[in-house]
């Protein structure tokens, strides 16, 4: 094991330990990641530490959470150095399962949107900012040189980190790039100061298809029903705008769908599909998107010329699809801003794609005593895949 994923494995052991406030189930359903972290060394340590930060995060072990995506983003962040390691793990056609883990474009994304999340709760405007336009730029970074943003999670979270600082420029310049990627979705009413974020199904699954598994496809998760989540407050029932679909995520690079992608190089269906899912049922979809504009467009404009190699590489290497993924995400991201008082509880409902309600999927949550985040998982991470 490296010294890296040592040092890294026994900080986290050590503060486990320490802090009294970790209750006793907690460490027990952290007690598997660790594992992994120990005996899969540093090709997975990236892929663990996510899986460790998203599960801590759940279990509202804020500063496991945070120390464990400071490390996968240190990381992640490294893949565009000229180490040997690096150049491979961004290569189209290094064989795929000899790489060490930095996930695909969505997954980068959504470390960066949990370690914003850990900014908010902070009431750190300026840094959860950073962090939600920093998974911008990972997103314009996906393959096939597009260069394009199209995660609008990232915009409306960035948009939202900047109203709470009262900084009017920069909440303007998100929210414009807000609207290209969702027609009429919903932004921030005057006096509000608390956002609530709904998580609902399981995470994208990744898939070896084709002979001897060359190539890579996605599927969405399993053993989940809900899609519509719906909040009451103060006696009225509001829908829960569904802002991010992230099975649409895993499976389009820059606004395109990819059926598969074969020795890394994604193959796009012959016409746009629609987003499905989450999405489909609201007035938002996702539009033609154009490439991301201002200081974000500047830099995006630059990771283009990062590994371009000559295409006859391709035909010299046996590139088996990279099946390993993120496991627990989860499937959508809903999002609503509103005005709440110290104290205040509010109902979550979930429901199926027909309409149901699902009772035993409803939670009841209290406002923060002054305002802030209020974070709602519709079910707990489910058990890791043993990836080799």
């Amino acid at each position: 094991m490296s010294s890296i994923v040592k040092h890294g494995l026994a900080a986290a052991i050590l503060a486990l330990t320490t802090n009294t406030a970790v209750a006793v189930d907690t460490q027990a359903r952290l007690a598997p990641v660790y594992e992994r972290l120990e005996s899969e060394g540093e090709r997975n340590a990236v892929l663990n530490q996510m899986e460790l930060g998203a599960r801590a995060y759940e279990l509202k072990d804020y500063e496991t959470a945070t120390r464990a995506f400071d490390f996968a983003l240190n990381q992640i962040e490294s893949f565009y150095s000229n180490k040997e390691g690096a150049e491979q793990a961004r290569s189209l056609w290094y064989e795929e399962g000899r790489k060490d883990f930095k996930g695909e474009p969505y997954e980068r994304v959504m470390a960066y949107y949990y370690r914003g999340l850990l900014y908010l709760q902070e009431q750190d405007w300026g840094n959860a900012r950073a962090s939600f336009e920093g998974g911008m730029l990972q997103d314009a970074f996906a393959e096939e040189d597009q260069n394009r943003f199209d995660f609008a999670l990232m915009a409306y979270l960035s948009a939202w980190a900047s109203f709470r600082e009262g900084n009017d420029v920069m909440q303007d310049r998100a929210l414009k790039e807000l609207a290209v990627l969702r027609k009429g979705a919903p932004t921030f009413g005057k006096g509000h100061n608390t956002l609530l974020v709904v998580e609902t199904g399981t995470s994208p699954r990744k898939l070896g298809d084709g002979i001897g598994h060359y190539e890579l496809v996605y599927r969405r998760g399993r053993k989940f029903d809900e899609e519509r989540v719906a909040v009451v407050l103060g006696g009225k029932e509001t829908q829960v705008y569904p802002m991010e679909d992230v099975f649409w995520q895993a499976t389009s690079r820059g606004g395109r769908a990819v059926d598969r992608i074969v020795k890394g190089k994604a193959s796009f269906r012959s016409t746009n599909a629609g987003v499905g899912g989450v999405l489909a049922d609201t007035a938002s979809t996702l539009q033609i998107l154009q490439p991301i504009s201002g200081s974000l467009g500047a830099v995006a404009g630059t990771l283009g010329a990062i590994g371009a190699m000559q295409m006859f590489v391709a035909s010299k290497v046996n590139a088996k699809a990279d099946v390993r993924y993120w496991s627990s995400l989860p499937d959508a991201v809903h999002v609503m801003s509103l005005k709440s008082s110290p104290g205040q509880t509010a109902t979550v409902k979930l429901f199926d794609k027909a309409g149901t309600v699902l009772p035993e999927l409803t939670q009841t949550v209290t406002m923060p005593d002054n305002g802030g985040l209020v974070w709602v998982r519709s079910r707990p991470s489910g058990t890791m895949p043993r990836h080799k």
